[in-house]
């Protein structure tokens, strides 16, 4: 596995609002997770000042008892949150950026992290961009994950 496979980007100030869902990690409920992505789909329209109709984006974070996944659309500033959706924005850092159609782009990731000696940023959120239309899978997106 090559570092170049692994892209190191700097993003802006982002601004999500969305449907969270949370999760045991011992007892993960798919059915709550495919509820969440439903609800987001049929709600998405009711978020105003979209930076991108066509990709929508899943900030989440884990620790080593629950998970949560943010089905959001990124937007050009936090104005009205529709009720039932939570909107927050990450301040510019840096990621580690990767996407794959074969691999699993988190182990890539992790491989290249170690083979620079950089660290995952486990107080931020890691981000998964992906496009309407495609099947929501983890080699569908760009997978952006915070470093320090």
């Amino acid at each position: 596995m090559s570092k170049e496979q692994v892209e190191i980007v700097a993003l802006g100030e982002k601004h999500f609002i969305g449907v969270p869902v949370t999760n045991a990690f011992h007892k993960a409920d798919p059915k709550s997770i495919r509820e969440a992505y439903q609800i987001f789909l049929s709600r998405k329209e009711e978020i105003t000042d979209m930076v991108d109709r066509d990709c929508y984006v899943c900030p989440h974070f884990a620790n080593d008892y629950l998970f949560t996944y943010i089905y959001c659309m990124e937007v050009f500033r936090i104005g009205d949150v529709p009720q039932g959706m939570i909107g927050f924005s990450l301040p510019s850092q840096r990621y580690a950026k990767a996407r794959s159609a074969d691999q699993d782009p988190y182990a890539r990731i992790k491989a290249t992290l170690e083979a620079m000696n950089l660290e995952n940023n486990t107080r931020s959120l890691a981000l998964e961009i992906f496009r309407f239309g495609e099947e929501q899978h983890v080699n569908n997106a760009d997978v952006y994950i915070p470093i320090l």
